[in-house]
């Protein structure tokens, strides 16, 4: 009885799916989602806080631009940024950018953090969890009580 041919490695679902669609209209579309991703590494990030795309219908790339003088500075810059998307995404998926004011959301790493910074825990308070958590049995549930009545009370204004 012959062997059968030995299975290769396991191959990442990315790369079943590219090969799967490739030639088909949805990898066109694909190829054409793929600008939200590399949007900030192409035109980096100074530029990706002030203009995002909005919709490509046709290869016209349409952006929004948080502001009147962004907006005169970027219709200079459309050739580089169409020829640097298009280098990126290996085709010709860009053929025209077209600015638009409107609203630009802020990336959510460069959201400024309002949280209040942590207290330490009085003995009080301390002996308020021990009391409290002394009642539950299971000794996970018991932990996962002890650091939330922690985080709550270090955050207490």
């Amino acid at each position: 009885m012959p062997k059968r041919p030995r299975m290769p490695f396991p191959r990442p679902l990315s790369g079943v799916m590219h090969d799967s669609f490739t030639g088909s209209a949805l990898a066109e579309r694909l190829r054409e989602a793929e600008i939200w991703r590399v949007w900030p590494e192409v035109v980096g990030t100074a530029l990706a806080c002030r203009a995002q795309p909005v919709r490509i219908i046709n290869g016209t790339l349409t952006v929004a631009v948080s502001s009147a003088p962004w907006m005169q500075e970027l219709r200079f810059m459309t050739a580089m940024m169409k020829e640097k998307l298009n280098l990126r995404l290996g085709a010709e998926v860009v053929r025209d950018i077209v600015l638009k004011a409107g609203r630009v959301d802020q990336p959510v790493d460069e959201v400024p953090d309002d949280s209040p910074s942590p207290r330490s825990l009085t003995s009080r308070q301390q002996a308020l969890i021990e009391t409290q958590s002394t009642a539950i049995s299971d000794p996970e549930t018991r932990q996962a009580f002890i650091e939330l009545m922690q985080a709550s009370l270090e955050t207490q204004r």
